[in-house]
């Protein structure tokens, strides 16, 4: 059995700047100590649409639970469409 601590924190439109949600995600197995980081940034602007840029970074050895995995990095933009 794994043993895993999650923490997320957003922020609704910091600074008064509108439509912009950035956040972090973190989980960590608690076994190994290695670990997944997820900061983000999010823009609804547009009516019906949603903007998301995503970066994740995994940390540990490479017996580790997050360490063992392909990318040590990783990129996303996904655009989503209402309708």
């Amino acid at each position: 059995m794994q043993d895993y601590l999650y923490l997320r924190v957003t922020q609704k439109e910091p600074f008064n700047i509108l439509y912009f949600t950035p956040a972090i995600t973190g989980i960590m197995n608690l076994n190994d100590n290695s670990l997944s980081l997820s900061p983000e940034l999010l823009y609804t602007g547009f009516t019906n649409w949603e903007f998301r840029l995503k970066g994740t970074a995994l940390v540990g050895e490479r017996a580790t639970d997050f360490g063992e995995k392909q990318n040590d990095f990783r990129i996303e933009l996904r655009v989503r469409y209402y309708f």
